[in-house]
């Protein structure tokens, strides 16, 4: 009787027991579920009983320097179907294919599966293909607003603004580097809903709105770079070059204010398809690619040997059409040689014997110095993606004849923006500046979140060497090659440049022609650096084929700024009045040629290496000015 009276409470203890344990885990449990999992759980429940759409934000415009836009958006929409609503999938898929330019096909198969709560249809939609879907009066159809990214200007300053893909994300050039800024913060807009994700009448819902993104302002002055591309263009058509590109900069604060590169590409219209093409059209040659500068590189050069002191404007040189250094042959572009002529002279001249003689008095380590100096074989910090740095050869492996050749632009690589950014240096009075695009950042409604000022680099040359640099800039254009740059009553310095391609068999028989200038020459504001990559067309050297289209850039400043002709123009535009007659030189020997072309005050330029006129560009009687270049194809 006892045993079984024990036996009883026993069980009934380890059944309360048992039942007190559950109770415990079931609390435990609803602690849990309650304390720790109660915002998933209620993410959960909203999933199930709202349906939610994006309202993608505004991406931030791109402004020029005057606040021009020159990547703006609109609003578009993206269409989604709920499947379980619609009551046709046949005649839903041939709306929404007729209206939103699509395939049926495509569209059937993305909205015949009902298990499917939401499908996106198509993104960025015009307001008229919307319109034209609601006078269909369907069920099922939902829109979302988005935005859709416009460029007003087509293909202006392609290489630099860049694009965006189809999720508004940059996917180059400055829409890419300053994404952060422009991209924003998304919203949405949550609705209850039955499980068929019908809607719920007078239930409540929520909206989270989007925030725009950050509008940027350039450097870039929409009218210089409308001027530089038409240069470009017109250069594209006449010279015929593989490609053709410009930079326009302030030397006084790294504001770059314009670039361009031809051929170019529509912002609107990219072509997606051919991605290789799309790449090449894309590449921003100005800042990502390099090549050897050739003569441009001497007013480097010089400069550098008058703030050492190794060269005084009151040396002489003797050139006789080349030099021999290390047992190499270093021809000048004018073979029968300049004779004797000063400095100025020399770089007028563009003799490379003058120059191959400063690098040499230079010596190696003083002429890498300066390199250091000109940010030469280094990043500036443009801000922009794939900075080229240059190619400065090791000292170590530098021989003579390399540093020789380095004195006139051969044996060392740089970016367009590399050299323009250190002639501006010598310009401006020694001081190397940060080259940059963004000028600042404000909100939508125009409140200033950062404003960039200039940088200072490096202090490169005194300022007593920069005013003797423009002097001899300005002589260049006003006696010799950069004539071709020439505006009566304005004052306009510039150097030209002619460079030999290599390939990895040598000399590749093609040329880069280019041409640096600053106006005014006195006190520049504007450089402006053109280069065509392999000219077809008559001539190859950068007095034909870069000089003039630089010019054309300077005209459409001055007109710009209303700047007021000098004192001489009437005598500058005697100089430039085409008086003369060119005479027949074909068939004649070179020598008789040149004696020729100096009694009549010309220059000439010779393209090949034989002793008789083949060719002449411009033609026999036509009528040229005084110091005009005529090209001699022996």
């Amino acid at each position: 009787m006892n045993n079984t009276k024990h036996n009883l409470q026993k069980k009934l203890l380890g059944i309360f027991l048992l039942v007190t344990f559950i109770f415990i885990l079931i609390a435990f449990r609803l602690a849990y579920l309650q304390l720790i999992k109660s915002g998933w759980l209620k993410d959960m429940a909203n999933n199930q009983w709202t349906r939610s759409l994006p309202i993608e934000a505004k991406r931030g415009d791109i402004q020029d320097r005057n606040g021009v836009a020159l990547a703006t958006s609109y609003s578009s929409y993206d269409v989604y179907v709920r499947p379980s609503m619609i009551d046709s999938v046949e005649e839903v898929s041939i709306a929404l294919s007729t209206c939103l330019h699509m395939d049926y096909e495509v569209v059937y198969n993305k909205i015949y599966n009902k298990k499917i709560s939401e499908v996106l249809i198509k993104k960025q939609v015009s307001l008229e293909d919307v319109s034209h879907l609601n006078t269909y009066n369907l069920k099922g159809i939902y829109y979302s607003e988005n935005s859709t990214r416009y460029y007003p200007y087509g293909d202006l300053a392609s290489q630099v603004i860049g694009i965006t893909n189809i999720d508004n994300i940059g996917q180059a050039g400055l829409e890419m580097y300053y994404d952060e800024y422009l991209v924003g913060v998304d919203g949405r807009y949550n609705i209850s809903s039955d499980v068929k994700g019908v809607a719920i009448e007078d239930k409540i819902y929520t909206y989270q709105d989007s925030v725009s993104g950050l509008n940027i302002n350039l450097t870039l002055d929409v009218r210089v770079q409308q001027s530089l591309e038409n240069a470009l263009v017109k250069l594209m058509r006449e010279q015929k070059p593989k490609t053709a590109t410009g930079i326009v900069m302030d030397p006084n604060t790294g504001e770059i204010l314009a670039m361009s590169t031809k051929p170019s590409y529509d912002l609107n219209n990219p072509n997606r398809a051919d991605m290789n093409s799309l790449l090449s059209a894309m590449k921003n040659v100005s800042v990502v690619d390099v090549y050897e500068p050739g003569s441009t590189f001497k007013v480097l050069t010089m400069a550098a040997a008058l703030d050492t002191g190794k060269a005084q404007l009151t040396d002489r040189f003797y050139d006789p059409g080349y030099v021999i250094i290390d047992g190499e042959k270093i021809k000048c572009w004018k073979h029968t040689g300049h004779g004797s002529q000063t400095l100025t002279e020399g770089l007028c001249n563009s003799c490379n014997a003058v120059f191959t003689d400063l690098a040499l008095r230079l010596g190696l380590d003083t002429f890498y110095e300066y390199f250091d100096k000109y940010g030469l074989g280094d990043s500036l910090g443009v801000d922009f993606f794939g900075e080229a740095t240059g190619i400065v050869m090791n000292k170590g492996n530098v021989k003579t004849v390399d540093l020789a050749r380095m004195g006139f632009g051969q044996a060392i690589a740089v970016s367009p923006i590399q050299l323009i950014s250190a002639i501006c240096s010598v310009l401006n009075g020694g001081n190397l500046m940060k080259p940059y695009f963004l000028k600042s950042i404000e909100t939508e409604d125009g409140r200033l979140i950062k404003e960039i000022t200039p940088t200072l680099l490096n202090r490169t040359i005194s300022e007593d060497t920069s005013e003797k640099i423009k002097v001899m800039f300005e002589e260049v254009v006003k006696q010799y090659t950069g004539i071709g740059s020439f505006i009566p009553g304005y004052r306009v310095g510039g150097k030209t440049g002619t460079t030999q391609k290599y390939n990895e068999n040598g000399i590749s028989g093609e040329y880069i022609a280019s041409f640096v200038g600053g106006y005014p020459a006195n006190d520049p504001k504007y450089v402006v650096l053109i280069l065509a990559d392999e000219p077809s067309g008559d001539s190859y050297y950068g007095s034909v084929v870069a000089t003039p289209y630089a010019k054309l850039v300077f005209e459409d400043i001055i007109a710009m700024n209303n700047d007021e002709p000098s004192a001489d123009l009437d005598e500058d535009i005697a100089r430039m009045e085409a008086d003369i007659e060119l005479p027949n030189l074909v068939g004649m020997p070179l020598t008789r040629a040149v004696a020729i072309l100096a009694e009549l005050n010309l220059q000439y330029e010779v393209a090949g290496s034989g002793d008789t006129i083949l060719s002449m560009t411009p033609s026999p009687k036509y009528m040229v000015h005084d110091r005009a270049v005529v090209i001699l194809t022996t």
